[in-house]
């Protein structure tokens, strides 16, 4: 958890979190877009498998007679049909319409229609370079749709500074749109910015399918007021700072949004993965991504479907009212300020696998497990945990698995609140990153079983079948423990000030939280707010505890 974090006023209003979630529950697999003979110039906003896309938006055919061509050749281009001129190395799109462009052009694509009009432009085989600002810029219409041509491959590419502006907006990206922007295709799309972003729309940036290489040093795909992705490929880089796909509207509170509903995302930034300032929904899909400094991070994030794998520097998920920056690290760990209700981590399904620098699942609020799978590498430092709650929060779990490992100092365990059993082990000694841990019943069936990818010397574990009065056996390596439940939430953790708040191991004094247990003179250990438990260690080998 970081601290030196710039705070923004956001709050997500609740009829848009209610619209994410509809959506997802509705349909959490993939979309793809059917291709037809002929493109449709009008669809309806609430039209298509969730509130999110319009048909329009899926929509990639188009009719060739009824469309516009434009053949770009080197510094010029020739129009053939109506809504188009060219002056030099610039192409204008002035009317509404279908606009198909071929070849290889040093110069700027520009929309300037109308602001009811809707742009339909599709790439076929296309190269089009521009120095100094966006190589496609959309200056005004109602909604601009970028579509690749079946099979064809297509480049985008912003080089030097960009230093363009259209009065106060700045056109910081290899394609920037001022209104509403769709891409989708069944085409390749690569877009290179060697200094700002990637893809840019001042409003909703929508992508329904299609195949898209983007490197750039800020952003790769950039929507103010929210980012929804039905499905794709997308193979995204950023190299100067900037998410991999970023949505932040301070202005309006209810949008600066994320909505995967599905695709295959290949995502590798020095900042967030993906970053939302308002809500960020997970619905399914499969996201790897492979280098972050946070992860997944927005104000209210819910995971209910999905393949997600992600490695942080810092947090990997991080539910928070702020904006983060790398260059941000530091500070203590674990949450020395009050939580904030308003703020949500929620998993509800998918298979989430989480190497974290920071905290693993860290929420500024309540975090709340409901279903799915759930591994965790935390962190190897005591300044954070494998799970972080917002002081004054909810932590808990009411269904799916959760397997975690870490460092004990800012260990935290579920409240009282979970209806699952939950069992948090730390252990004397540091173990090798590869030493496997295994949590059998009292029948020697196997609830949980996991190998941490990192050193460790505390385990978190949840799964169905953990009863508030039941008998487990814990084996780490070579080592077996006997935990014996008399509340909901296990823990052995002694010392510090518990729950993940407070800063590790303090000498001297207690100060248990969120289901912490205390150390009585007699040896026995008290879980707050509960009955006594019982933890008994026993010695034995790996193959006679199997």
């Amino acid at each position: 958890m970081k601290y030196n974090k710039k705070f923004v006023s956001i709050t997500t209003a609740i009829a848009l979190t209610a619209v994410l979630l509809a959506g997802c529950s509705s349909n959490s697999s993939s979309t793809s877009a059917s291709a037809s003979t002929s493109a449709s110039t009008t669809a309806s906003e609430t039209g298509g498998d969730s509130e999110m896309f319009t048909d329009r938006d899926k929509e990639i055919g188009y009719s060739e007679s009824e469309s516009t061509t434009i053949a770009l050749s080197g510094s010029s281009a020739t129009v053939s049909g109506e809504g188009a001129t060219v002056s030099g190395g610039t192409v204008t799109i002035t009317a509404e319409g279908t606009y198909i462009l071929s070849g290889t052009l040093t110069g700027q694509i520009v929309v300037a229609a109308d602001d009811a009009a809707k742009v339909q432009i599709v790439l076929n085989g296309v190269t089009i370079t521009n120095a100094g600002s966006a190589a496609i810029y959309v200056k005004s219409a109602d909604k601009v749709f970028i579509t690749t041509a079946s099979g064809s491959e297509n480049t985008v590419t912003a080089t030097g500074e960009l230093t363009a502006t259209d009065g106060t907006t700045k056109i910081d990206a290899a394609i920037f749109s001022k209104s509403g922007l769709t891409l989708n295709g069944a085409g390749t799309l690569t877009v290179n910015a060697e200094n700002g972003n990637g893809v840019v729309s001042k409003d909703d940036l929508a992508v329904t399918c299609g195949t898209y290489n983007i490197t750039s040093a800020d952003h790769a795909l950039n929507g103010k007021d929210s980012v929804r992705i039905a499905d794709g490929t997308f193979n995204l880089t950023t190299t100067n700072g900037g998410d991999t796909i970023h949505a932040s509207n301070d202005e309006d509170t209810a949008k600066g949004f994320v909505y995967i509903e599905g695709g295959s995302f290949k995502l590798s930034s020095d900042d967030d993965g993906i970053h939302a300032s308002g809500a960020l929904t997970i619905c399914g899909g499969t996201v790897d991504i492979t280098q972050s400094y946070e992860g997944i991070e927005g104000k209210n994030i819910v995971v209910s479907g999905g393949t997600i794998s992600l490695v942080s520097s810092d947090d990997g998920f991080n539910a928070s009212a702020g904006t983060s920056s790398n260059s941000q690290q530091g500070g203590m760990g674990g949450g020395m300020q009050q939580g904030d209700s308003s703020i949500s981590l929620t998993i509800s399904g998918g298979t989430i696998t989480v190497d974290a620098g920071g905290d693993g699942l860290d929420s500024n609020g309540n975090l709340t497990i409901t279903g799915g799978t759930t591994t965790v590498y935390g962190p190897t430092d005591n300044g954070n945990g494998a799970l972080d709650s917002g002081e004054g929060c909810t932590i808990s779990i009411t269904g799916g698995t959760l397997m975690a490992a870490g460092s004990s100092g800012m260990a935290e365990s579920f409240d009282t609140s979970s209806t699952q059993g939950s069992i948090l082990y730390t252990l004397t000694d540091t173990q090798a990153a590869g030493t496997q841990v295994t949590l059998k019943d009292s029948s020697g069936n196997v609830l949980a079983q996991f190998t941490p990818a990192k050193t460790f010397n505390a385990v978190n574990l949840s799964a169905a079948g953990i009863t508030s009065s039941g008998t487990y056996t814990l084996t780490v390596g070579s080592q077996s423990y006997t935990v014996t439940m008399s509340s909901i939430s296990y823990s052995n953790k002694t010392g510090g000030m518990g729950g993940g708040k407070m800063g590790g191991q303090m000498p001297g004094g207690q100060m248990p939280q969120h289901g912490q247990q205390s150390t009585t003179n007699s040896g026995t250990t008290q879980q707050s707010g509960s009955a006594a438990v019982q933890g008994a260690n026993t010695q034995s080998s790996a193959a006679a505890a199997a």
